[in-house]
């Protein structure tokens, strides 16, 4: 079985992602929050605050990762989450496994954006036996990773190899497939434009240190859903497993050590809570 970390990526800086995005190409616009169309008012009759929208748009800039509305929210109930039997060697059965925790991750992440009072959609999942193009990220997943999410596609694209194909894989697709979400939740929210803008034309070292905190933030996040669907999913020492060993020093570079991730997955799955998912104001020893 693959080592989950290498699956880990995240499209976040060019239109058109790439395997290996070169930060200092282009800067991502800082995204324009779109609120939904409300009614003209009346001229004679201004609109009462009882009946103004009761969502709001998540701040920008670095507001956006260290004030994240998010932060705010309660612990929420857990959720129901029904998900098939996977079959061994079954791509089929592997992909329907993982559209249901998907659809089990939106209502997850529905309820907090609802508890937040900030807007929420759910991204596109597309689940895929070899790597396959995207019209705004090109291939995907991007070469090298299991997973990868284009922001611009708001999608996020699975690769299922087939020694994924068994109940012993559904903890790796799980942990993948809830990484990969968090990244939607983080464009939701304008954090990966942020991390997007203070990247673009800084050193090497600083651009580093921004795409772990993204990353280990994306993980924790993870955890948090992980812990909310707890009742169907595989036991946590099957997630703990896929941690296990070394990694590249690519990996270690832009999304930290194995154990660091480790611990960031452990923390939002102990709190549940988006709360403890904040890498954008711990030392940097805490996100290496």
């Amino acid at each position: 079985m693959r080592r989950i970390l290498a699956a880990f990526s995240v499209c976040a800086v060019l239109a058109s992602c790439a395997a290996e995005p070169a930060r200092d190409a282009a800067p991502l616009g800082v995204g324009r929050w779109h609120a939904e169309p409300s009614p003209t008012a009346t001229p004679t009759r201004p609109v009462s605050p009882a009946r103004a929208p009761d969502r709001v748009p998540p701040p920008q800039g670095r507001d956006a990762a260290v004030r994240s509305p998010l932060y705010a929210v309660p612990k929420v109930p857990r959720t129901s989450c029904r998900l098939p039997v996977v079959r061994a060697g079954s791509l089929a059965s592997m992909r329907r496994y993982g559209n249901a925790f998907s659809a089990c991750l939106d209502r997850v992440w529905a309820r907090e954006f609802k508890a937040a009072r900030t807007y929420f959609t759910p991204p596109r999942r597309v689940f895929v036996p070899r790597r396959v193009k995207d019209r705004e990220c090109g291939t995907m997943p991007s070469r090298g990773a299991d997973g990868t999410y284009c922001p611009e596609s708001r999608a996020y694209y699975v690769l299922l190899e087939r020694d994924d194909l068994s109940p012993d894989g559904t903890a790796l697709v799980a942990d993948l497939v809830a990484h990969e979400y968090a990244h939607h939740v983080q464009h939701m929210v304008n954090i990966l434009d942020w991390e997007a803008e203070a990247a673009y034309g800084a050193k090497r070292a600083v651009q580093d240190v921004l795409s772990r905190r993204l990353e280990l933030q994306a993980t924790c996040l993870g955890g948090v859903a992980l812990h909310l669907l707890r009742e169907a999913l595989p036991p946590w020492s099957r997630f703990q497993e896929s941690y296990q060993g070394t990694l590249e020093a690519r990996w270690v570079r832009d999304h930290g050590r194995s154990d660091t991730q480790s611990r960031w997955l452990e923390r939002g799955f102990r709190s549940g809570r988006p709360k403890a998912c904040d890498t954008w104001t711990v030392p940097v020893h805490a996100v290496t």
